[in-house]
């Protein structure tokens, strides 16, 4: 039973996918962000993110945010679940905004909330660990969820665990390392470090203030626009923040640069970004998702020569 207390839950969705643009086209013989796409099972990754959130917070605390040109398909993959708002931002200007828009809409509503932030284009073998750490991230910091690597991976953000925290499973951040060279990437993995999923939790004051701080110009704009939230003019006041807004990245911009931070260990769930076509059939491979990808990806060629 989720009840009052629990989360807000925001699912990032307004990525163009274009590192997968070529299985997308594959499959759909069109450019198709990955979050829409069906990869594996009968649901897109955009659902299958949906589900892992309803199993965290009501549908009426469950918020999905995409930019206008994907309105249209992100609308139609809603409709499986009544109650889920569906905020469109004006233009991709990155996970800076992309974060701040649903967060001062919270802010309006709840601003004693706590929130979720799940990325909706990531693949999770096995969500049961990764949930279960998100009941019980601590309340009262910002927590990134750092997944077992499998690997010293290269291409992949990294956390550094710095000394344990007083709440169960919870450590400190040392510091980051984005897409380490190779050697520092085997360092990292002997010596503990998790990848970063970009996974977060926590009062939505401790990340609107972090905001405040790095991303001052972006804070304003959108206090500007939390006036006009629920009014006629919020349409044209959402534009105005937007306007001149520069784009800005939520990890880069602000996490870099934060302290007190919390990373939360998860192993066993199968976390993969697919960033690539190549990941993908990694994940899947030994799988029916995998020969039923490759039985569609040969029908639609099959269907394209044919035409």
């Amino acid at each position: 039973m989720i009840d009052a207390a629990s989360p807000f839950v925001v699912v990032l969705a307004g990525g163009e996918g274009t590192r997968l643009a070529s299985l997308t086209r594959a499959l759909y013989g069109h450019d198709l962000p990955k979050q829409f796409a069906v990869l594996a099972g009968e649901r897109s990754l955009l659902q299958q993110t949906l589900d892992r959130a309803l199993r965290l917070a009501t549908a009426d605390r469950v918020m999905v945010i995409v930019t206008g040109p994907q309105e249209a398909v992100a609308r139609a993959q809603l409709a499986p679940y009544p109650g889920v708002e569906l905020v469109v931002q004006p233009r991709n200007a990155d996970t800076g905004p992309g974060l701040l828009l649903p967060l001062v809409r919270i802010l309006v509503r709840a601003a004693s909330a706590r929130v979720v932030f799940l990325p909706s284009d990531h693949y999770v073998a096995d969500d049961r660990p990764l949930v279960d750490a998100l009941r019980v991230v601590p309340d009262d910091r910002l927590s990134l969820i750092g997944v077992a690597p499998t690997g010293p991976e290269v291409e992949y953000g990294w956390i550094v665990r710095g000394h344990r925290l007083a709440h169960p499973g919870a450590f400190a951040v040392a510091r980051f390392a984005e897409k380490p060279a190779p050697e520092l990437a085997a360092a990292l993995w002997r010596d503990g470090g998790l990848w970063n999923t970009f996974i977060s939790a926590g009062p939505v004051r401790v990340f609107w203030e972090l905001a405040r701080r790095h991303l001052p110009r972006h804070v304003a704009a959108f206090e500007r626009y939390a006036v006009a939230i629920g009014s006629l003019v919020e349409p044209a006041a959402l534009a105005d923040a937007y306007r001149a807004m520069p784009a800005a990245n939520f990890s880069r911009d602000v996490l870099a640069h934060a302290r007190e931070l919390a990373v939360v260990p998860v192993a066993g769930t199968g976390w993969s970004d697919w960033g690539s076509p190549g990941r993908v059939f990694a994940s899947l491979l030994g799988t029916p998702s995998h020969d039923q990808l490759v039985a569609r990806i040969r029908g639609h060629a099959a269907v394209a020569i044919a035409g």
